[in-house]
């Protein structure tokens, strides 16, 4: 494990820790290592004679990419359906960061393969208390449950959720506005019809109308909810 945090010092670049801090103000343990450099290196261990479950299993916090590394590694491992969400629900709980989280999830593939599993699981994480359970839940609906199967439970999901944190907040609108892009109309009519946090409500009408896809009678609709 030594040798692991060795590696990722040498991978380091002063000047994208510099930027990546200010873009990850809560922490203070940012390396510096770009994701495809540092999905590769995933690759590299994944493929080399460490012990992954060894690797793993280590609550190792001294540098933010060693978090992120381990969560990229269960990513690409070939676990049964079981392990993988034994390895998730073990690795959420070390999520402190928006950019730790969101490349988790976005990475996390095998997802597809168990949606409605999947779906279920998260139930769990979209009423939680904690400000990055939530966000889990909320980013893994965004990344995998905006499809016609899945479109009106993800709108009532993403409604119900309560919360005052920053983090969690900025999940949601950012879940909606990508509802809102795919399926404008429907996602219109749950949000107007719901009691959603003003600040939440805010960001979303920001996020469209950041969108080149939604047209400016939609975007215009959409400003009438505003706050």
């Amino acid at each position: 494990m030594d040798e692991i945090k060795r590696h990722l010092k040498q991978l380091q670049d002063k000047k994208y820790q510099e930027f990546s801090a200010k873009l990850i103000p809560n922490i203070s343990n940012v390396l510096g290592i770009r994701l495809p450099i540092l999905r590769q290196y995933a690759k590299e261990l994944s493929k080399s004679n460490i012990n992954i479950k060894d690797f793993l299993s280590k609550q190792d916090n001294e540098f933010m990419e060693y978090t992120m590394l381990q969560g990229l590694v269960i990513s690409i491992q070939k676990f049964s359906e079981q392990e993988f969400f034994d390895y998730v629900k073990n690795f959420v709980p070390r999520i402190n960061n928006w950019a730790v989280c969101d490349t988790f999830c976005s990475s996390i593939k095998f997802t597809k393969k168990v949606l409605p599993k999947m779906r279920n699981f998260l139930d769990f994480y979209l009423t939680s208390k904690e400000e990055y359970d939530i966000r889990f839940g909320v980013v893994m609906l965004l990344n995998y449950y905006v499809i016609d199967e899945y479109i009106d439970d993800t709108l009532q999901a993403l409604v119900k959720i309560k919360t005052k944190d920053y983090y969690a907040q900025m999940a949601i609108a950012w879940a909606l506005s990508i509802c809102y892009i795919k399926y404008f109309e429907k996602t219109h009519m749950i949000v107007s019809k719901s009691k959603i946090d003003s600040k939440i409500l805010n960001m979303t009408i920001r996020k469209v109308n950041e969108s080149l896809r939604p047209t400016n009678d939609q975007k215009n609709l959409l400003k009438t909810l505003k706050v």
